[in-house]
């Protein structure tokens, strides 16, 4: 399953509801890809891929980046690896 931007615009009670849903459908063997600028969601996924102008700059799990770049959040792996912090 692919998603653009599955939770933008929603209220906080049915984006929960809809991340548990893409939680499911992972642990039932599926494979969910979520694109997002919603930096919080990404600590939600298995992996996470940082994009900046079409090339990626970090891949690994969201806790293995953070750990990596020595910070607390992948908004913050993000900034680091751009050359923002």
């Amino acid at each position: 399953m692919i998603l653009d931007e599955p939770t933008v615009g929603i209220y906080p009670a049915l984006r929960k509801k809809i991340w548990k849903e893409l939680a499911s459908i992972r642990d039932a063997g599926r494979s969910v890809l979520v694109t997002t600028h919603v930096t919080n969601e990404a600590e939600l996924t298995d992996r996470v891929a940082l994009l900046l102008y079409g090339d990626i700059i970090a891949f690994d799990k969201p806790k293995v980046l953070e750990a990596q770049y020595q910070v607390d959040t992948i908004e913050e792996v993000f900034l680091k690896a751009e050359g923002e912090q």
